[in-house]
């Protein structure tokens, strides 16, 4: 979360470790986290008399949401560890598989394998994603697209944007699969197979 001047980490629920909503800013700049807490706690310019200098936001994490948080990052390294055990058993499946890659881990960064994403050949189509999805489906699997890039979006659509394609091509061609830490073997087979049996009917 630090490779910018402002990192910015979910605990949504659906998150690797969560406090029912919320997230964290991380920087290393002294005013910008002035600034961002002064943004986030109404931009009171005088906390006792309730006055604002500008327009601010009630972004505080309650008390309650802390604590479960605190507690969500005591267990953190073995939530990584068990997701660490999924990535690589989706790793082993797909390596060798003709028209799938699993998306790689970035050399820059420690990943905590959150969410393992399966990209379909460089020259497939949404149609072709669209059409793994809906097969796995089938099969009582449930998988996710990609969100769509922020320039796609109706409200952002006609805003400026620059080279953006790869991201446009990763969003038409990439699923994300299954990744609760509670699957069991059984379970990611299941998901592997399905993936195997869509790319041998040829879609």
């Amino acid at each position: 979360g630090t490779i910018g001047k402002l990192g910015c980490i979910s605990f949504n629920g659906n998150k690797i470790i969560t406090t029912g909503g919320g997230g964290m800013i991380l920087t290393d700049d002294e005013d910008l986290a002035h600034r961002a807490h002064h943004l986030c706690t109404q931009a009171k310019a005088d906390p006792v008399r309730y006055e604002h200098d500008e327009i601010g936001f009630n972004f505080r994490m309650t008390n309650i949401q802390a604590a479960m948080g605190v507690a969500q990052l005591e267990q953190l390294p073995g939530f990584i560890e068990i997701k660490g055990r999924l990535y690589k058993s989706y790793e082993d499946a797909f390596t060798g598989m003709t028209g799938v890659e699993l998306a790689p881990v970035p050399n820059y960064a420690s990943n905590n394998y959150w969410m393992p994403a399966l990209r379909l050949e460089s020259g497939a189509s949404m149609e072709e994603r669209e059409s793994l999805m809906q097969f796995l489906e089938s099969e009582d699997i449930q998988t996710r697209p990609v969100w769509v890039p922020n320039h796609l979006q109706g409200m952002y659509r006609y805003c400026q944007s620059y080279l953006l394609e790869r991201a446009e091509k990763l969003w038409r061609t990439t699923l994300c699969l299954p990744s609760h830490p509670g699957l069991n073997d059984t379970q990611i087979e299941k998901v592997t197979a399905g993936v195997a049996a869509w790319l041998d009917a040829g879609y």
